[in-house]
């Protein structure tokens, strides 16, 4: 861990401030200001305020590394996710449509047939069933190879999925737009894995609005994705084939781009602190918590107590288990699988609610609408979040370490929050996303009984900034309840939980119960309701179905505030244990006279032998103190 600096001298600023370059204005050290000046003239910048990502470092690589460096590596993050998001959000912008092409499919089954919202619901569950069980593979084998060939193999087989998407319509079969979508969601498993955590390592002291600015991706994808999705399909000309078409053309230069990143540092591993350790030569291993093999034999064989260094050994075991044994990822994983699954539903169903609720009458107009609402909520709502986690980030210091480099602590050495602050930083930030997740329940409550387009969007709109502003904390809070070394494994557990029990069964079942409360509102053959004069009389089954879609928010809540409270448990244990090697260490001191500690009870006294002479004003106090007794 590194070394704060000293109270007389401010920390120095970090130059990966993805909103300023360093302090704006004066400082201090009016020669080491002068050549910041001066080289920003060089290079075309404000001399006063330093905008990084308009002005960057003028070299792709970082020399002390051999990296990417972080101005380049996180926007190419961030373009990445925009991309995958709009290709998840495309079906969801064009329900009719593709509602039309799923019970007409020549191959579809009697269920999709019948049900074409459990048809959309069970392609979008395919999706999330195929990245579910990429993303536990992805974590596991992100220790053993190279971050860059993982994600790049997984992001050319996610664009041969894409194109797969867009021939279901050529070959007029449910089965390959089934299997393309689960395609595409196994290849985008491992970018999910990788990029979070390389942000946390070098972010530096604005991890947080960086891991905000990459996690804005989802909300503009999705919001895009569906408008995009909805236009395409509309299209007189084009059609919905033609929008996975053109994203393989427009995501073909970020594929181009992986391929020439550059990591250097780990040899290119996503690891750090805690992959190996120091352990006695003879010490006994626990091979069920993910044993320890030497990286060095021993020259002669014989038995040598001292200190060697080892590699950790990560099986699917040990990492399952690292996951599993950590309450607060458990129960967080289990209050965000509520929020996911509910997005992914009104997401999913968004176009459809609205047009059952009579709001509008075209479902490209409402669309647009919800995907306007949708984007302005996440790119609002989610920096807003990632601010909320830095000044959470600051009050325990964290990043604010004296280093060299451009990090200004100690972020392309991979240093992370110290493990001391872990769960105190977990149990600000799960208080915090808590007040998010009420709040925005109570915008989002009260338009169930709305009827105005303008005020459903609105209230629809401060709810969801709320909701986007947990995004930040969730994922840091996932990072930070583990051990360093298994937070890809633990943002796998948080995402594959997320999924199986959110975005998996939750839009299948919302899609059944809407059909069911509102069974004149289903999307037929044609692509309009089967019956559009008796579905403006169903509304109330639509809003029946809407409601429970807000409802089951209220789990978030409740496993949120188990995850805070399991994070005060560790903090109250940590404190014990420090209580207890302090209160050791003093013993050990007073045996060689080295310390002046007070023993409280008779065990911890120390031989009568070992005890320094007493004063007579001490030996008077101990005489009064006996009388007590």
């Amino acid at each position: 861990m590194s070394a704060a600096a000293p109270p007389s001298s401010p920390p120095p600023p970090s130059s990966l401030s993805p909103l300023t370059g360093g302090r704006l204005g004066g400082s201090d050290d009016d020669s080491e200001n002068g050549k910041k000046d001066s080289k920003r003239r060089r290079r075309g910048c404000p001399s006063t305020v330093s905008l990084a990502p308009v002005c960057p470092p003028p070299s792709l690589v970082d020399p002390g590394t051999d990296s990417t460096r972080p101005y380049y590596l996180f926007p190419l993050f961030l373009l990445v996710n925009i991309a995958t998001m709009t290709d998840r959000s495309i079906i969801a912008g064009a329900t009719k449509e593709f509602s039309a092409f799923v019970s007409g499919a020549s191959d579809a089954p009697a269920l999709v047939r019948e049900n074409p919202d459990a048809g959309i619901g069970l392609l979008q569950a395919s999706f999330i069933f195929g990245y579910s069980v990429a993303i536990l593979l992805s974590g596991h084998y992100v220790h053993k190879i190279r971050w860059k060939p993982l994600v790049t193999c997984g992001m050319c087989v996610w664009w041969l999925g894409v194109l797969g998407s867009g021939n279901a319509r050529r070959y007029d079969s449910f089965y390959v737009l089934l299997f393309s979508r689960m395609a595409t969601g196994c290849s985008e498993a491992a970018f999910q894995v990788v990029a979070p955590p390389l942000i946390q390592d070098r972010g530096g002291r604005h991890t947080g609005l960086w891991l905000s600015v990459y996690l804005t991706g989802l909300p503009l994808g999705l919001a895009f994705g569906y408008v995009y999705g909805s236009r395409m399909a509309g299209s007189e000309r084009w059609g919905w084939d033609w929008a996975f078409y053109f994203m393989c053309v427009g995501s073909s230069p970020l594929i181009v781009a992986l391929m020439f990143v550059r990591d250097g540092i780990n040899g290119g591993i996503l690891g750090g602190t805690g992959e190996r350790v120091d352990v006695v030569e003879d010490a006994p291993t626990d091979a069920d918590d993910g044993g320890v093999e030497p990286l060095l034999a021993s020259a002669d064989g014989a038995d040598d107590p001292t200190p060697r260094l080892r590699q950790k050994k990560f099986t699917l075991f040990s990492e399952i288990k690292a996951c599993l044994t950590s309450p607060v990822l458990v129960t967080l994983s289990l209050g965000w699988a509520a929020i996911i699954g509910v997005v992914a539903s009104l997401g999913t169903f968004g176009g459809a609610y609205v047009l059952a609720l009579q709001l509008y009458d075209d479902e490209r107009e409402a669309a647009y609408w919800f995907g306007i609402a949708a984007a302005l909520a996440g790119v609002l709502g989610t920096p807003l979040g990632g601010r909320l986690a830095d000044k959470v980030l600051d009050r325990y210091g964290v990043g604010r370490a004296g280093g060299e480099g451009e990090d200004g602590g100690g972020a392309a050495r991979g240093e992370g929050v110290a493990e001391e602050l872990r769960f105190p930083v977990v149990a600000s930030l799960c208080a915090r996303i808590n007040a998010l997740v009420a709040a925005s329940l109570l915008f989002v409550w009260p338009t169930l009984a709305m009827q105005d387009a303008a005020f459903f969007l609105t209230f629809l709109f401060a709810g969801w900034t709320l909701l986007f502003m947990t995004q930040t904390g969730v994922n840091l809070v996932a990072m930070l309840s583990v051990d360093r070394c298994h937070r890809p494994n633990a943002l796998a557990f948080l995402m594959l939980t997320s999924h199986l029990l959110g975005d998996v069964p939750l839009p299948i079942v919302l899609g059944l119960l809407k059909d069911k409360f509102a069974p004149a509102c289903r999307v037929g053959p044609s692509g309009e309701f089967v019956d559009p004069e008796t579905c403006k009389d169903q509304e109330d089954g639509v809003r029946k179905s809407l409601a429970i879609a807000y409802a089951w928010v209220f789990w978030s809540l409740i496993f949120f505030e188990c995850a805070r409270r399991y994070a005060r448990r560790e903090i109250a244990a940590a404190r014990e244990r420090e209580a207890n090697a302090l209160l050791f260490r003093e013993e050990n001191g007073n045996e060689v006279g080295e310390s002046s500690f007070q023993y409280y009870h008779s065990q911890f006294k120390p031989p009568e032998s070992a005890r320094p002479p007493l004063t007579p004003t001490e030996g008077e106090a101990q005489q009064e103190n006996n009388n007590i007794l």
